[in-house]
């Protein structure tokens, strides 16, 4: 760094008192206190796992390399049981800004799958996601111009529904079933058939991106009402931007850590799916494909209700946003029992489970570096040649 641009650390250091909002002067203790229910928890046992997913990729000249992972994690009568999904691939993603926002469906749909495999293999009561539900279903699907400079009138999309059957038939038979060698076979049939293009890379691989976000949607209806067994499904999250609680700019949650020292939680406020994601942005959509193709699953997932409310359940600083699925085949469970479960699952302010995914399934730097090697492509032109 030019050491111009470092004195600019300087003053900024003098104006940041004034920058950072003072939570002080925005609200006061008492009115923070008026919306917490102190509670003191204690310990209570119950069967759970908990999962957590990584991303990391390296962006070449003309393409990236990408690596996502989702490991799920539990303990059944002493021993370790655990389930990984994965894959390492190439993308020729060209709307660099969305490279990310597709990277995290991947993701995410690596780490639902884990859960909902190892939930079915092994029933557990209590299936602890990492981060909020809702954040699951706010996931935009990928456009076509992300990958390819040529739009279809829609005709992409619906080619790549004509294939949701065939993902439902072997929804949980690979780790990403959109990416198997069967379906990409047909996805490839059906480019030449339906759009009379040949199927090269870019727009085989805009049709599949649509594919495995319909992928995803069916995996997300199986956590939610696929489990025989009818788990409580509950989100734990370190972090949020949420501002409905105390109507301020600053986030909720910052205002808690603030002021709370005792452990408890706020009231549950009940939400839809839906309408959570249109209080998180306007943007959002659901595929209308999926949504005429798959009326009734698509229903069901908008009309998804949680409940959320804040909660410290352990020693220490951390206060938790809590997403908690209101099951209608399962009784009502009231804050301070998730409070029991958590301080229970807890090692320190955290679940074990989700602390030892998050270890597991974490893809370094040093991963991508071996992975490169493997493949050959250490000295491929990443177009930053120039600056070293």
């Amino acid at each position: 760094m030019h050491p111009e641009i470092l004195k600019k650390a300087k003053k900024l250091q003098n104006q940041l008192s004034e920058l950072i909002p003072k939570i002080s002067e925005n609200i006061s203790e008492k009115e923070v206190l008026e919306k917490w229910n102190s509670y003191q928890p204690t310990k209570k046992k119950i069967f759970a796992i908990g999962e957590d997913g990584s991303i990391n990729k390296k962006h070449y000249l003309g393409f990236y390399l990408y690596a996502v992972s989702g490991f799920s994690y539990g303990q059944k009568n002493g021993k370790k049981i655990e389930e990984l999904v994965g894959d390492i691939n190439i993308s020729v993603i060209k709307i660099t800004e969305k490279a990310d926002s597709y990277f995290r469906l991947l993701m995410f749909l690596s780490e639902l799958k884990s859960i909902v495999k190892l939930a079915n293999k092994e029933k557990a009561d209590l299936l602890l996601i990492d981060g909020t539900l809702s954040s699951k279903f706010i996931v935009p699907p990928p456009k076509t111009n992300w990958f390819i400079d040529k739009e279809f009138g829609g005709e992409l999309a619906n080619a790549a529904g004509s294939l949701i059957k065939d993902i439902k038939e072997k929804l949980f038979d690979f780790d990403i079933t959109s990416f198997s060698e069967e379906i990409q076979i047909k996805a490839q049939m059906q480019i030449k058939e339906r759009l009379n293009e040949k199927p090269r890379r870019d727009i085989l691989e805009a049709f599949l991106s649509k594919l495995v976000y319909f992928e995803y949607l069916l995996v997300l209806y199986e956590l939610f009402y696929g489990l025989e067994h009818n788990p409580l499904v509950i989100g734990v999250a370190k972090t949020s931007t949420d501002t409905e609680l105390f109507n301020r700019s600053i986030p909720d949650i910052r205002i808690l850590h603030k002021f709370i020292r005792d452990t408890g939680y706020t009231e549950p406020i009940t939400i839809s799916f839906e309408s959570k994601a249109k209080q998180k942005t306007q943007e959002w959509e659901f595929s209308e494909v999926f949504e005429k193709l798959e009326n009734k699953i698509a229903s069901a997932l908008k009309d998804i209700t949680i409940k959320y409310f804040y909660a410290k359940y352990n020693i220490g600083r951390t206060i938790s946003l809590i997403e908690v699925y209101e099951n209608p085949n399962r009784e009502t469970v009231n804050p301070k029992e998730i409070l029991d479960y958590l301080n229970y699952l807890a090692s320190g302010s955290y679940p074990f489970y989700l602390i030892r995914a998050d270890k597991q399934v974490r893809i370094t730097n040093e991963d991508m570096k071996n992975i490169e090697i493997i493949l050959g492509l250490q000295n491929e032109l990443t177009g930053r040649e120039e600056l070293i």
